[in-house]
C-alpha cells in the first residue's frame, strides 16, 4: 500500500473517532449554527498544520524526548479542554448576534481560535502525528511529500467536520 493510502486511512480513523474536536464541532453546530461550525473546522485544520510543522521541524521529537515538557503540554491541554467543558455547562443560551457584520466576524475569529487551540493542545493529535511522521513515513520520504501529506490531512479534516455537521443537522 502506498504511503498516501496508509496515511489517508490512518487519518480517517483518527478524525472520525470521537474526541475533543468532534465534541467541539458538534457543540458549536448545535449552539451557534452551521457557519460557526465550519469556521471552527477551519481552526481545527490549522491545528493539523501546526502538528505537521512540529513534526517536520523535529520539535515533536524534542517534546517526545523531554517528558517534563510533554507533561506541561498535556497539563495545558487538560486545563483548556476542562475550561471548554465548564464554559459549555455554565452557558445555557447561545450568544445573540446583532445585525452588524462585526459581531459575526468576531464570532468566526473566536471559532477559528477555539478550533485551533482545541486541536493544537490535543495530546491524541500530538501522538498521532509523532506516530505517522516517525513510524509510517520513512526517513527517505522528502520534505515536499511530507508537507503535501500534511496539507492533505488538514484539508480532509476541514472537509470532514462540516460534512459530519451537515449530516446531523438535516
Amino acid at each position: 500500500m502506498s504511503i498516501f493510502l496508509t496515511v489517508a486511512l490512518l487519518h480517517l480513523f483518527a478524525v472520525a473517532s470521537p474526541g475533543p474536536d468532534f465534541v467541539l464541532v458538534s457543540r458549536q453546530s448545535f449552539r451557534y449554527g452551521r457557519m460557526v461550525a465550519i469556521w471552527t473546522s477551519a481552526g481545527i485544520a490549522l491545528g493539523i498544520l501546526f502538528h505537521v510543522a512540529l513534526s517536520l521541524t523535529g520539535l515533536s521529537l524534542l517534546l517526545q524526548n523531554q517528558p517534563d515538557l510533554f507533561w506541561y503540554l498535556k497539563l495545558a491541554a487538560a486545563l483548556y479542554i476542562g475550561y471548554l467543558g465548564l464554559a459549555s455547562l455554565i452557558s445555557n443560551s447561545p450568544i445573540k448576534f446583532q445585525n452588524n457584520s462585526t459581531d459575526k466576524e468576531g464570532r468566526y475569529l473566536k471559532s477559528i481560535s477555539t478550533g485551533f487551540l482545541t486541536n493544537a493542545l490535543n495530546p491524541k493529535a500530538f501522538i498521532f502525528f509523532i506516530t505517522v511522521f516517525t513510524l509510517v513515513i520513512n526517513e527517505d520520504t522528502g520534505i515536499v511529500i511530507k508537507s503535501l501529506l500534511g496539507i492533505y490531512m488538514s484539508m480532509a479534516t476541514f472537509i470532514w467536520f462540516p460534512v459530519y455537521e451537515y449530516s446531523f443537522n438535516q
